[in-house]
């Protein structure tokens, strides 16, 4: 028996246990990388109260202050309405986390590095997908006003998810490249957010909307809907909600930095700082300027956020687009 026990280690549970041991590797990376991201929301969630109660010239709450809160919001039972369809109602915050988790484990500095060639179409899906994941927790709620705030959320994504692509096209056209290095590798010499100002804008205002922020908060108002799509939760629910949010406003900070301040790449070719801390200041950046609209800014009508958005933005997008394509056709020819 213990002859028989020695050859079945040899020959079957140790090679099993070395095939298995890259994917151990991986998911403790995933799971290390899952950590950081959390801390580095909590500390954006932090940020975000220094900067509001600067604001409204009050006392800041403190990290050990807040993150009890969060804590005791995680152990409260959540509940859950008599007529919401219940999978469903706790299922939408789960998948707003996973979702706005989805885009950093394929960035080429996240878990591993599982995905060198990193195509920003990734970050329009998981965007999109992260926008659905709140409009079906308002939806499945069963009240009145989680369902409004659902129906403008659906509004303000109808108008966010076309100025946002065609202003991610616009610098995919102009890096030459669908992936962040190249993107990145291209303003080496000059910011995209020079000659692409305009556009670094329209960004702004779809990160925005994508986030239901002021001055275009009026899915989540408190005043009018008692929290929108946000009216029926409490416990954990909402605070993963609030988690997927922190996470989602990160994910448009770095993509943001990336897109229009060069991620990695330094500020007049000076290496006094690794790439890694360049990146980490210029997503900080971000994070206070959208930050300070959601504090500094009134709420816009719904009805209003698509006028502006359909009527203005986007038309004045697809020019821009066509100028930049016709550009970069007269450089290449001129070459």
């Amino acid at each position: 028996m213990t002859e028989f026990l020695k050859a079945l280690l040899q020959t079957e549970i140790k090679p099993f246990l070395h095939d298995l041991a890259p994917v151990g590797s991986m998911l403790l990376h995933a799971f290390i990388f899952f950590i950081f991201i959390l801390v580095f929301g909590f500390l954006a969630n932090w940020g975000q109260e220094v900067l509001r109660a600067r604001l409204e010239m009050r006392r800041a709450l403190s990290v050990k202050r807040l993150f009890c809160r969060m804590c005791a919001l995680m152990l409260k039972q959540p509940a859950v309405p008599d007529a919401a369809q219940k999978i469903l109602f706790r299922a939408a915050p789960l998948f707003a986390l996973v979702f706005a988790l989805f885009f950093f484990f394929f960035m080429p500095f996240g878990a591993g590095n599982l995905h060198q060639d990193f195509s920003l179409l990734y970050f329009l899906f998981v965007s999109s997908c992260g926008v659905y994941a709140f409009i079906a927790g308002g939806w499945s709620s069963a009240s009145r006003y989680g369902f409004f705030g659902a129906v403008r959320l659906i509004a303000q994504s109808l108008a966010c998810q076309p100025l946002l692509a065609v202003v991610v096209v616009t610098i995919l056209m102009t890096a030459g490249g669908s992936d962040l290095p190249s993107i990145m590798s291209a303003q080496r010499h000059l910011w995209f957010i020079v000659p692409h100002f305009p556009m670094f804008v329209l960004y702004l205002l779809a990160s925005g909307m994508m986030l239901a922020w002021a001055p275009f908060g009026a899915p989540k108002s408190e005043r009018e809907l008692a929290g929108g799509i946000y009216a029926e939760y409490s416990g954990a629910l909402y605070a993963l909600f609030l988690m997927a949010e922190n996470i989602l406003l990160l994910l448009c900070s770095v993509v943001g930095s990336v897109l229009f301040l060069g991620g990695t790449m330094p500020l007049f070719d000076e290496d006094f700082l690794s790439p890694s801390v360049w990146l980490v200041l210029k997503t900080a950046f971000l994070m206070f300027v959208l930050t300070l609209m959601r504090c500094a800014l009134p709420s816009w009508r719904t009805d209003k956020v698509m006028n502006v958005s359909f009527k203005l933005c986007l038309p004045f997008a697809l020019i821009w687009l066509t100028l930049t394509a016709g550009v970069l056709c007269f450089m290449q020819e001129g070459v």
